[in-house]
């Protein structure tokens, strides 16, 4: 079991690694900055300051309210239509722009640090060191880091909508918006597989450092 197996393949994934963690950093400063300049542009014109940013909701749309809709309508056996998206709103209000602010950069966080521990994977193997009981270890804090974001995020979302939407009035008879959340089933599955992916490489090192020790 030979841990001295330079990967070209693992070379070439952790310059690209390398490039994006830049960018990532990059963004990360950059997002509060540009968030304090428009800030200080909308002390300076409070009147046509606005700026775009989403929102995760749930719609409901009751085609009543639309007489005129209503009739000309077909093959519709319930008037009312649901769902969930994100909004995309063009915001003068301070205080939801501040709490989109820190719900992005929160997640950015989250993901630079899962970054950062795929790029030591891959430059451990980059190395050669194949069998590493810390490669073992980064890629068990990635599947616990995954499934914790996949179980807070959906909170962020829902309490992250609720205060943004409060902001705003919609004076539309028959649609009404409300805060939502949407649990990732896949990154959990995704962390979970890391977490087992983890103690299969950690027995792997373990067994390969015992023959090493043997030889």
């Amino acid at each position: 079991m030979s841990t001295q197996t330079k990967n070209p393949l693992a070379r070439a994934v952790k310059r690209i690694l390398d490039v994006v963690r830049v960018i990532a950093f990059i963004s990360l400063i950059a997002w509060p900055l540009l968030a304090l300049v428009l800030t200080i542009g909308h002390s300076s014109n409070t009147e046509r300051w606005g700026v775009d940013i989403s929102v995760f909701s749930s719609f409901n749309i009751d085609l009543d309210e639309f007489a005129e809709g209503t009739e000309r309508s077909t093959g519709v056996r319930d008037p009312k239509i649901h769902g969930k998206g994100f909004l995309n709103v063009d915001t003068s209000s301070l205080s939801a722009f501040y709490t989109f602010v820190l719900m992005m950069e929160m997640g950015g966080i989250v993901g630079f640090y899962m970054l950062l521990q795929l790029r030591a994977v891959f430059t451990s193997l980059a190395a050669g060191e194949s069998f590493d009981l810390k490669n073992s270890a980064r890629i068990r804090k990635f599947g616990y880091v995954a499934i914790g974001w996949a179980l807070i995020s959906p909170l962020l979302q829902y309490f992250g909508g609720q205060m943004i939407l409060r902001e705003y009035s919609l004076n539309l008879p028959g649609i009404v918006l409300s805060p939502a959340f949407e649990l990732n089933g896949g990154a959990i599955f995704i962390g979970l597989a890391m977490i087992v992916l983890s103690g299969v490489l950690n027995e792997a090192a373990s067994i390969n450092e015992s023959h090493r020790l043997t030889i």
